[in-house]
Order: C-alpha cells, then sequence, then structure tokens
C-alpha cells in the first residue's frame, strides 16, 4: 500500500512539474502601418523549429511546453515582406503583435489600387508590374522619375524627351486611342493614368477649339511639362504599373491606357535619422549633327545658284566659318542636394525631405531647375490610423526660344563691322537671341493628400482619401525687336507672349473592406467604394506687338498692338466601384471588379459607363501532385487569365459641345478690327466612351530558387473610338466628332530576373524584359480615312496601324537629270511630277514608329560593400522620319545651313549615282518621303553606377551610413546602322536637339 501511494505521488510531482512548464498562448499579429491582420505569419518556439501559422484573421493559438521556465520562452515571428521579431512569453497569455513592413523585401508586396489595397505578389491576379527605387540607378540626371524607367518594365515603352523637363511619352501596351489629326482639338489622351500616394495627377493639354490656347514646342505655343516634375524623385519608394482588366478594373473608364500608382517614402519607428545626399556632374552633347563648313556651304549655295541661273548671285568664300554650334554650346553642369529627416515613435512616424536640382545643359540658356519639398505625417492606433501628404514644389525652366539655331548659315559672322551682332531675317543671330530674347516657364505646385483608416471590426475597415493637385504655371516669351526672332513684314519690332495656366483638381473617395474567412480554406475580401473628381484649369494669354524700347522686356500694355484672352476649361465625375477577392487554400484565386462611372466631359445622352473585369489564378505548385523534392526545379508555377472592360474620359472638356475657333486680329483683318469665331465642331449629345476590352493570359514560374519568369499574351479590343469627321457646309459647321473608330493592341511580353549568384559576399542578379506589341485600325466611320498635314506624315487608315508613316515611295535619283524618282502604284514619276499631281490621297505606307520589339537589360552586381549597376534599353524595327529641312531642302540657303552629307552625295552630273537630288529649285521637295525614313534600331547603354559604402570600422565621424559614387548616364547609342565615318546617320539625324551624356559624382550620408 505504502509503494502504491509513492508511486500516486511521484506521478502527481511530474504531472505537476509539466504543467508548470506548459502554456495556451494566443493573439494576433498585425501590419503595424496598416494594421491590418497578416494571415499565414509564423511563430517559432526559438530553438526548436516548432510553432504555429495564423489564420485569415491574423490570429494563433498554441500550446507551448518547454523543459525550462516558460517565462523565458522566445517566440520568433516572421511574414513575408516584414521585419522579424522576438517576443519574449514573460507573465502573458494573450499577444498583440505588430510587424514593420521590411523596405528591403517591398518587390514581394504590390500596391493594386490606390485606394489601400495590397497583395502579396504571389496573390496577385492580375498584371502588375513593380519597381522599387533600390532597383533603378536613381543618381542618374534625370529630371523625373519616369526617365529612369526606359526600358525597364515589360509592355512599357517610353519615349524620352531631349528637351529638359517637358512630357514624355509612357504607352503600356501600346497606344490605348487614337491622336486627332485636325487642328483646335485636344483629343483623348494617350498617357496613363498617374495616381501618386492617392491624388490623380493632371495633364497639361489646350483648350478644344482655341488658337490662343495651343501647346507643343512652336515659338508661340505653351510649352508643355511633365507633371512628374512635381514628384521629387528621391521621394519616391515604389512604382506599380497596372495593365490587364482585372489590375485596372477598379479604375474603370480612365484606365484604357493603363494605370501607374507611386507611393512616396515615409517614416519609420525609431530615433531621429538625418539624410543628406549631394551630386554634382558635367555633361556634353552626344551624336553631334555635322554641319557644311563656311568654304563647303558657299560652294553648295554656288552650285544652286548657278543650276537657277542666277549667275549673279555666284560669288567667292568671305573666308567667314562660323561653327554655331560651339559658339552656342559650352560644358553642362548638373547638381543635386537632397537634405532629410525622419523617424518615429509607437504611434507617430515623420518624414520630411528637401531635394534641389538644377540642369544646365550645354546650349546657353538652356536650363531646367526643380525645388521638391514634402512632408509625411503617420499615426496609428489600434483601430485607427491616418497619413497626410503635403508636397510643395517649383520648377523653373529656361528654354533659348531659337529654331534650328545650330543650323545658320556659316558664312554669316556672328558680329559686324561695328562689333555689333550681325542681323538677319526670321530666326535671328542665335547668339542674340540667347542674350536679348527671353523663354521661361514657372511652376509652383502642391500634391495633397489626407487618408484615414478606421477598423471598426474584425471583418470591416473604413477608409476615406482627400487628394488634391494644385498648380500655378507663369510662362514669358520675349522676341527682342533688336533681332530677326522679332522683326515683322508689317515693321512692327518686338513681340512678346504671356501666359498664366492655373490647375486645381481635386478628388476623394470613400471606401468599406470586407473581409472573411470561412473554416480553414475559404477567404473573403470585398472592396465597396464612391469617388469623386473635379478638374478646373483657367488660362490667360496676352500678346504684344511693337515696342518703343527694345533694350529691356516692356509690359504688354505698352505695346503697339495687344491682344488679351481669357479662357477656361472643366470637367466633373463621379463613380461607384466594387472588387470581390477569392481564394481557396491559397492555391485557387478569383478576382471580380465593376464600376460605374458619370462625367461632364461627355454629351447629355450618353455620360454614364458601366465597366467591368474578371480574373482567375491557380497556383499549381501548392497542388498535392505537385512534387516538391529535391529533384523538381520548379519552385513556384501559376497560371492567370483576365477579361474585362475600361474607358476613357480624359478626351478634353467641350468635344461632346459646339465649337468655335477664335481667330485673332493679329493681322489686321478681324471682324471691324477685333477677333472673332467661326463655328467649327458641331454638338453631339450622343458622344459617349471609348470602350476598351481587355484579355490577358499570364505565366509565372520560379525555378532553382534563381530564376523568375513571367510571359504574358494579351490582346486590346478598342472601340467607339472618338475621331473627327468633316459635315457639309450647309450645316454651319466644319466637322463633329463622333465615336467612330476601332482597333486592337496585341502583344507578348517575357520578364526574366535572375539571381546567378547570392553569397554572403557577393551577389550578381540581372533583370531582363522584352515586349512584342502590334496595333492596327480595324474601323473608321464617315471618310473611311484621315490625313493629317504632310509635314508630319500620319494618317488613319482601316488595316494599318496609329503609328505608320505615310508618304510616296522613293526608288532613287534618276542619273540622267539627277530628280528624285518615285514608285506611286507600280509607275516610276520623278519628284515635281508628284508634288504637282498626286495629293495625300495617295499616299502610301513608308514606315512604322513603333518598334517591333523592345525591352531592356538592368545588371546589378554586389561586393563587400561596392556596387555596379548598369542599364540598357533596346528597340528593334524601329523607323524614324528626320526632319528634311537639314538634308536638302536647298530652298532655304539665304541662311540655313545644311547636312555636310550633301557635299559629297548630291547629283551634280549625268550618270552620278547619287543619294541626294540636283542642286536646284527645279527639283520639288516631297516631305512625306521614304527617302527621310531610316531604321532607328539601337541598343542604348543608359547609366552605369559605382558606389562604396563604407564599412562602420573606416568612419571616424558619427556616420550611421556613408557612400560614395560615381555615375555616367546616357552614354552610348548603337544603332543597326552605323553612321557613315565624317557624315551623319540615324545616331546624328533623330535628334537635331543634342541628347546629353553625363558623368557625375556623389555622396549619400545619414546620421
Amino acid at each position: 500500500m505504502a509503494k502504491i501511494g509513492f508511486i500516486i505521488l511521484l506521478l502527481f510531482s511530474v504531472s505537476f512539474g509539466f504543467s508548470q512548464n506548459q502554456r495556451m498562448i494566443s493573439g494576433v499579429v498585425k501590419s503595424a502601418s496598416e494594421n491590418f491582420p497578416l494571415a499565414g505569419a509564423t511563430l517559432i518556439i526559438k530553438g526548436t523549429g516548432k510553432g504555429a501559422v495564423t489564420n485569415i484573421e491574423g490570429e494563433f493559438k498554441y500550446l507551448v511546453n518547454s523543459k525550462y521556465a516558460i517565462e523565458k520562452v522566445v517566440l520568433e515571428v516572421s511574414y513575408l515582406g516584414f521585419i522579424s521579431k522576438t517576443v519574449t512569453l514573460g507573465k502573458q497569455s494573450y499577444f498583440e503583435i505588430y510587424l514593420e513592413e521590411d523596405i528591403s523585401s517591398l518587390d514581394e508586396i504590390v500596391i493594386t489600387s490606390s485606394y489601400g489595397t495590397k497583395k502579396l505578389k504571389q496573390e496577385v491576379v492580375g498584371s502588375v508590374a513593380s519597381i522599387t527605387a533600390d532597383q533603378l540607378i536613381t543618381e542618374q540626371p534625370a529630371n523625373t522619375f519616369d526617365e529612369l524607367l526606359e526600358g525597364q518594365l515589360a509592355g512599357v515603352y517610353i519615349e524620352t524627351n531631349p528637351r529638359l523637363g517637358e512630357e514624355i511619352s509612357i504607352n503600356i501596351r501600346g497606344q490605348g486611342s487614337l491622336t486627332p489629326l485636325n487642328a483646335n482639338v485636344v483629343g483623348t489622351s494617350t498617357q496613363p493614368l498617374i495616381i501618386v500616394d492617392g491624388i490623380i495627377l493632371s495633364e497639361e493639354v489646350g483648350i478644344d477649339g482655341s488658337d490662343f490656347f495651343d501647346v507643343g514646342t512652336g515659338n508661340l505655343s505653351e510649352n508643355i511639362l511633365n507633371p512628374l516634375a512635381r514628384v521629387g524623385i528621391q521621394d519616391i519608394q515604389s512604382f506599380d504599373v497596372l495593365k490587364d482588366a482585372a489590375a485596372v478594373g477598379l479604375y474603370g473608364a480612365d484606365a484604357a491606357n493603363g494605370v501607374i500608382i507611386i507611393t512616396t517614402k515615409s517614416g519609420k519607428k525609431g530615433k531621429l535619422r538625418v539624410n543628406a545626399s549631394v551630386q554634382s556632374g558635367i555633361s556634353e552633347p552626344i551624336n553631334q549633327f555635322q554641319f557644311l563648313n563656311g568654304e563647303s556651304f558657299q560652294r553648295i549655295q554656288n552650285i544652286y545658284n548657278t543650276n537657277n541661273g542666277d549667275l549673279n548671285n555666284v560669288q567667292s568664300w568671305n573666308g567667314v566659318n562660323t561653327d554655331w554650334f560651339s559658339l552656342l554650346n559650352r560644358a553642362g553642369i548638373f547638381n543635386r542636394y537632397g537634405l532629410g529627416v525622419s523617424g518615429g515613435t509607437e504611434h507617430w512616424s515623420y518624414r520630411a525631405n528637401a531635394n534641389y536640382q538644377i540642369n544646365k545643359e550645354s546650349q546657353v540658356n538652356n536650363q531646367f531647375e526643380k525645388l521638391n519639398t514634402t512632408l509625411a505625417l503617420d499615426y496609428r492606433k489600434k483601430d485607427f490610423t491616418a497619413s497626410l501628404r503635403f508636397s510643395p514644389s517649383l520648377t523653373v525652366k529656361n528654354d533659348p526660344n531659337t529654331l534650328y539655331a545650330f543650323a545658320i548659315a556659316p558664312n554669316i559672322p556672328v558680329y559686324d563691322a561695328n562689333g555689333v551682332y550681325t542681323n538677319f531675317e526670321t530666326f535671328g543671330n542665335p547668339l542674340a537671341v540667347a542674350e536679348q530674347n527671353i523663354s521661361e516657364s514657372k511652376t509652383f505646385a502642391i500634391l495633397n493628400s489626407i487618408n484615414m483608416n478606421y477598423q471598426l471590426t474584425d471583418d470591416l475597415r473604413l477608409t476615406t482619401l482627400f487628394g488634391i493637385d494644385y498648380s500655378e504655371k507663369d510662362e514669358d516669351k520675349l522676341f527682342s525687336g533688336l533681332n530677326g526672332s522679332g522683326q515683322f513684314n508689317d515693321g512692327t519690332l518686338g513681340r512678346r507672349v504671356q501666359r498664366e495656366r492655373n490647375t486645381k483638381r481635386w478628388n476623394w473617395s470613400a471606401n468599406l473592406f470586407y473581409n472573411k474567412t470561412f473554416g480553414k480554406a475559404h477567404y473573403f475580401d470585398a472592396l465597396l467604394g464612391m469617388e469623386t473628381r473635379q478638374e478646373k484649369v483657367d488660362f490667360s494669354y496676352a500678346l504684344g506687338n511693337g515696342f518703343d524700347i527694345l533694350e529691356n522686356a516692356q509690359p504688354i500694355a505698352s505695346a503697339e498692338r495687344q491682344n488679351f484672352r481669357f479662357d477656361s476649361s472643366e470637367t466633373t465625375g463621379r463613380s461607384v466601384f466594387s472588387q470581390l477577392n477569392y481564394d481557396f487554400k491559397k492555391t485557387y484565386f478569383l478576382l471580380a471588379n465593376f464600376r460605374v462611372d458619370q462625367s461632364s466631359a461627355f454629351g447629355s445622352d450618353n455620360d454614364t459607363a458601366l465597366n467591368g473585369g474578371f480574373g482567375a489564378s491557380w497556383i499549381i505548385s501548392n497542388e498535392n501532385f505537385f512534387s516538391k523534392n529535391i529533384k523538381n526545379p520548379v519552385d513556384f508555377l501559376r497560371l492567370r487569365v483576365s477579361y474585362g472592360s475600361t474607358g476613357n474620359s480624359r478626351i478634353g472638356s467641350y468635344r461632346a459641345l459646339g465649337l468655335y475657333t477664335v481667330d485673332n486680329n493679329d493681322d489686321g483683318n478681324g471682324y471691324n478690327g477685333n477677333n472673332f469665331a467661326n463655328a467649327s465642331s458641331a454638338p453631339n449629345p450622343n458622344l459617349g466612351w471609348e470602350r476598351n476590352n481587355k484579355f490577358n493570359i499570364g505565366l509565372d514560374v520560379n525555378a532553382f530558387n534563381r530564376f523568375k519568369i513571367t510571359a504574358e499574351i494579351f490582346r486590346d479590343d478598342i472601340k467607339d473610338l472618338i475621331v473627327s469627321r468633316s459635315v457639309i457646309p450647309e450645316s454651319g459647321y466644319t466637322n463633329v466628332q463622333i465615336n467612330g473608330a476601332a482597333m486592337y493592341n496585341q502583344g507578348v511580353e517575357f520578364s526574366l530576373q535572375a539571381d546567378w549568384l547570392k553569397t554572403s559576399k557577393f551577389k550578381w542578379q540581372s533583370n531582363v524584359n522584352i515586349s512584342k506589341i502590334e496595333n492596327e485600325i480595324t474601323a473608321l466611320k464617315g471618310l473611311g480615312s484621315n490625313t493629317s498635314s504632310a509635314e508630319v506624315a500620319r494618317a488613319q487608315q482601316i488595316g494599318y496601324a496609329t503609328s505608320t508613316y505615310w508618304g510616296f515611295d522613293f526608288i532613287g535619283i534618276d542619273p540622267a537629270t539627277g530628280r528624285e524618282l518615285y514608285n506611286v502604284d507600280g509607275s516610276i514619276y520623278d519628284g515635281s511630277y508628284v508634288a504637282a499631281n498626286f495629293t495625300p490621297a495617295d499616299w502610301q505606307p513608308i514606315g512604322n514608329s513603333q518598334p517591333d520589339f523592345f525591352g531592356g537589360l538592368r545588371n546589378s552586381f554586389s561586393y563587400k560593400g561596392i556596387n555596379l549597376n548598369m542599364i540598357f534599353s533596346f528597340a528593334y524595327g524601329q523607323d524614324a522620319l528626320i526632319d528634311r529641312v537639314l538634308l536638302d531642302n536647298y530652298r532655304v540657303l539665304t541662311n540655313r545651313n545644311l547636312s555636310i552629307n550633301v557635299l559629297d552625295e548630291a547629283w551634280q552630273q549625268q550618270g552620278d549615282l547619287a543619294s541626294f537630288p540636283v542642286i536646284s529649285n527645279s527639283n520639288r521637295i516631297i516631305s512625306n518621303s521614304s527617302k527621310y525614313l531610316y531604321d532607328a534600331s539601337h541598343i542604348k547603354l543608359k547609366a552605369i553606377n559605382l558606389s562604396y559604402d563604407l564599412p562602420a570600422s573606416l568612419m571616424k565621424i558619427p556616420f550611421e551610413a556613408l557612400s560614395v559614387f560615381v555615375n555616367g548616364s546616357n552614354l552610348v547609342y548603337w544603332y543597326k546602322h552605323k553612321s557613315p565615318k565624317n557624315k551623319n546617320g540615324i545616331a546624328e539625324f533623330k535628334s537635331v536637339y543634342p541628347e546629353m551624356r553625363t558623368f557625375s559624382l556623389g555622396l549619400n550620408a545619414s546620421f
């Protein structure tokens, strides 16, 4: 009996001992910044490899067993894209654990909308291309962030602009609308919707029906600035491009051209941190255009006059050899400075930053400078978060305001015998123009957003966001009466144009999010939202001709002739949208979205659009049948598909209304001396939304734990495109805007990320992408085709791409006569006959500006703090139509130089096998000639950046981090067809306005 009692006592003691080393713990794991639950977070008992995984609501429950004191047990909590955290149990049984986002892993998290939705990359159903600031070389001397993206994202084709700070063309999977070919119509936007921290950026466009408020690069036109100049390059955290219906569906009738979501940096919890940067560099023009020197120019001029029978103007060379290019260029200078502070507490985080950048290009007076400042404040508590973004900016652009300044005749001296600038008609002495003229634009802008999130229940979250994009732009152009640019045939001297553009665009949205898990396998999340928006633009225009005082700029009010105009445009819209996501066992994913839009831009009978999309994905590698043994090289395999419709509401403000063209009275021929209006475009209350039906299939493969591959096939069928059609004169109008065209874009995309080497000391990663896009117009109402002016060689015709060049097929120079020969419908004609007897209706397709393939390569190497990055971009099968004025337009030889090619390649006598026609006015110049078409296929070494992160052991000063770098940007072009030695080829013809190569040094420090 005693033995039995002893055994019972022993068992009780052991049981009691075990109970002292056991504890049931529970709790929830959430994001510290967004307060949303983290489903699938892992909690491991340190040193055991055992633990738990949170459910779909971020909750966990686990029985902890330990042979040591239970209070000292440590939990290791981790989640993809977040910084791991350790928690000691102590005396607690319930835990609320908040994880901070890991910036280094942000590429695994994708921002799927500006309404507050984000997903792990593996859970995204739609087609989204993402890149973070860390993956790009932000040390490039770019004026706007989109310049850095050239060739870096599959399906995104970016055409940079050598003119500082001006708009850049971004096409996501091709051009989503037709560009109008007639004047005084703004046209439908072909650019993506750009959203910064929830703020919808406004575009700078003109006003329908206005000659006064036109935009472009002409001397009197308003220069259009890139809206992304309002965003500091150093402030951007991530750049997400939404491409297919599943991805863009939440934006409905604004998403036909894709959506770009930009997220800026925020502060992080921790002590005050100061960041400073400085960068300086020099730039030089590349692929410099080669002109005739003074002696050669005089020779060409004499041949021209002799062939025209004008022997009185045949003269010997005057010995002058003015190199206008050298006189108008000097070493360019690039400087960038940055200073910022950041930090945070348990509930608050902050970041304030300022960046100043000035880019003085080599061309005299060609300068762009900007100051970007930003303040980011974030507050979070258990059930409530709020964020404020406030970003004022100032940009100042000075343009030399000289047209073909480098191409002035080289036998004209800079100064006359009295040391005064020589003067001549039309363009004026370019040095005098640079000194005496003014061309400046200043833009002050504010981007401001307030975003609040409230967790109503565990399943229900309410968010609201208000964003505003406000800008004031002042532009001043003076054409001094002291030089030819401001001397006119009517005897007036001097012209001044001043413009103001004030833009206010705001958007407000409210969204309700619901997420719920049923059982252990079914997860739902849903979004229901509403949005309203308004954009109002006020314009003013003042023109003065004829000033008494010419030595400096005078008020327009003092001009002999004055012209003042004011105008405004306003567009409003409202929307309701919804989206539902469902996944089963993290293997099968479904998505559906729907949106209703209303806009004042459309006809009263057709101002509402309904759009929606559907998507599905299947992670095959999560299936039980998918082998996960060591012999299977595939780590991740997913198939995606989507279909849906989007639209385009950015069509200008008044295309559905009757438009009038206001003609100015500059020539004195106005109505009773005043400006007058002519009826231009008829009203159309049925004018409706363009519709883009998008289909996409994607395959994602990760293999060998080194390679990430994405391949996609897509097709966009676009219908109800808005075009202008002529109407009978008896109607009182010249044209009407209708939904009258259709086209498609289709193509394939491929991208690869390869981690070739990844050790503790050395890393080598490559990112490659290549895309092919095809476009074709499939329907045109009315005339069946529409042609543009002969200067730009554009037309719209069924069966051809919108990017097709149209004109006449040049087949060579007639050896007998020196005339240009053309093939028109199988018959051979010389250029003069073609010019006199054929019209644009006889044009044929001669080329295409859309490349057959395009893409890029990024290589990154790192070794013990040394980092080397190289970025390439390429395009193949792309044509460029060059400016014939500088090639063989002999009729402007009075003060205009020509390409050096003409010297040896122009026809001189019978039997010559020449590239250029006889030097005389008997040969008519055909602007739209395939002679001026060049293959622009190229590879571009866009940037190289070498940096060194100094180790802490070397730093004798209190820096937390310090790195130095050297950067080279826009380094080399390799064209398919190399330029002939000492002559011009496509490299030179493509950019008469020269591109810049820049070398710079810099330093980044934090403490």
